[in-house]
């Protein structure tokens, strides 16, 4: 009897064991990364930013040559700090890119979109207005960016759209996709 039970017991344990172990699972410090399906049929090729430290990674998403012409998105930058080395939070971070963007361009403006904090991690979808690209002057480039705690990293996303091709359809479209991103 007393047998049974504890085989009984060890069964149970086993089980709940790979049932907790499997579903939520902590990526590995230092492994962690974000995925984002890209909205749209365009192809998009994966390069590495080199970074000056193992603490920091960056991955800079181009459209495929062929569709980049007509591309309202052409770069996706992805950069993931691992929050072992850099304790980083993502509160604070749109003000702070907001009067960055300021210094170069006074009329720049700050648009929330989204603010959720999920199991004591935040993130944030924001957009500054009225910015400049390396080419480009004052008022021609919005910044969209996706800024999300991870369980051991800071993830950023961010992409540059021109001014006049970014209409309210083109927002919701990559609001969508990195909303739905997910960190593994």
């Amino acid at each position: 009897m007393v047998l049974r039970i504890f085989y009984k017991s060890l069964y149970a344990f086993v089980i709940c064991s790979c049932w907790v172990l499997s579903g939520n699972a902590q990526p590995t410090p230092g492994k962690e990364k974000i995925v984002i399906s890209f909205p749209g049929e365009s192809r998009w090729k994966s390069t590495k930013i080199p970074k000056d430290t193992k603490g920091i990674r960056g991955i800079a998403y181009t459209v495929k040559e062929g569709k980049a012409q007509n591309a309202p998105v052409k770069t996706v930058t992805v950069t993931t700090i691992d929050r072992r080395y850099y304790p980083m939070k993502a509160e604070g971070t749109p003000e702070e890119k907001w009067e960055f963007e300021k210094a170069g361009c006074p009329e720049a403006t700050l648009d929330i979109v989204d603010r959720t904090t999920v199991e004591g991690r935040t993130s944030i979808l924001y957009a500054v207005g009225s910015t400049k690209s390396p080419e480009g002057d004052c008022g021609s480039t919005v910044l969209l960016t996706y800024v999300a705690e991870g369980p051991t990293a800071l993830h950023t996303v961010e992409l540059a759209i021109p001014q006049e091709r970014f209409t309210p359809e083109l927002r919701q479209q990559w609001r969508d996709a990195l909303l739905q991103s997910r960190i593994e």
